[in-house]
């Protein structure tokens, strides 16, 4: 058969491969409407399509999780540990966090005075929190890059090796008791990573994950929450 014709047909079958795996994948959509992350780990399928329009590297980092002990240690030391439930480990992060923020303090006094066959007639001066939100935790499997702007893909091997973290997004643009807005903050998370853009030299980054919600007064200065973060990154 003639070299032209065969390159042809070769053509022709990958171009309709990759349209048939195109068309049958599924983006990463697991822990929407954060800003600089996206995908979950533990809701998206292991080979989900990215902002890259590839498939998350999951046989790569596989491989790599096999063949050296930079993420997971000695091989003697893998096989005398447990791994930890992630979805444990999910509820354990979310306990944290709802001690450490007061999140479920109003709540649980409602509970336990209906418990009790009381009226909840206590008056909170101030509420906690001025703005609705809505948190949660996540594994992320893409991020940007808070050191270089660049996407990165953020290693996540289940169950072995997940990187979960706890975000906090604004879900009211006003505040309830004092006039003015609801503003997102964020916090600089440290992740293990497989850069798409600069090469980093220690296989870590730094991505924003929304970390809460502020109330700031109408008359208030307006200052950039997201430019502060980087101030408590270090120099690299």
């Amino acid at each position: 058969m003639d070299k032209n014709i065969c390159s042809c047909l070769i053509a022709v079958i990958v171009c309709y491969a990759t349209y048939t795996y195109a068309t049958h994948a599924t983006k990463c959509e697991g822990a929407s409407g954060l800003k600089y992350l996206w995908g979950d780990a533990l809701s998206d399928s292991h080979d989900c399509i990215g902002p890259n329009n590839l498939p998350y590297p999951s046989s790569a980092i596989n491989r790599s999780f096999r063949s050296t002990n930079l993420w997971s240690g000695s091989s003697r030391t893998g096989r005398s540990q447990k791994t930890i439930d992630p979805f444990i480990t999910r509820k354990a992060l979310l306990s944290a966090y709802e001690l450490n923020s007061g999140v479920g303090e109003p709540s649980t006094i409602s509970r336990t005075a209906r418990a009790a066959g009381t009226t909840q007639t206590s008056c909170f001066s101030t509420p906690s929190r001025l703005c609705k939100t809505r948190y949660n935790t996540t594994a992320p499997l893409y991020g940007v890059s808070l050191t270089s702007g660049q996407p990165v893909t953020i290693v996540q091997k289940f169950p072995d090796l997940l990187q979960q973290v706890v975000f906090e997004v604004c879900e009211s643009s006003e505040c309830d008791v004092v006039r003015g807005e609801c503003t997102q903050t964020y916090v600089p998370y440290l992740f293990l990573v497989i850069p798409l853009g600069p090469v980093t030299l220690t296989g870590q980054d730094y991505v924003l994950v929304e970390s809460g919600c502020v109330c700031r007064p109408k008359y208030a200065s307006h200052t950039n929450q997201e430019a502060n973060a980087m101030t408590s990154i270090p120099r690299l």
